[in-house]
């Protein structure tokens, strides 16, 4: 949420938590500018939260284009282990 405050000049965001079969799904989306996602590196922004992800075992899928706003959906592996 806050790459949308900071980049998006976005006038809308959704954010979506799902759960199910073992996992924790999670979906940003906002009406912004948007960016050429096959040609951006993503930012420090974007990569961290890639990152993080990573180190949990999760995933974490971009998609956007120019003046089509930008979605950020991810997964988390949930269970009972610390």
């Amino acid at each position: 949420l806050q790459n949308v405050a900071k980049y998006a000049s976005a006038s809308r965001a959704t954010v979506r938590l799902m759960d199910g079969d073992g996992h924790l799904r999670f979906e940003v989306t906002d009406d912004g500018v948007g960016f050429d996602a096959a040609t951006s590196s993503h930012g420090t922004g974007l990569q961290g939260i890639a990152d993080r992800l990573a180190a949990l075992d999760g995933t974490v899928a971009i998609k956007s284009s120019p003046g089509a706003g930008t979605t950020v959906a991810g997964t988390l592996p949930v269970g009972d282990e610390p």
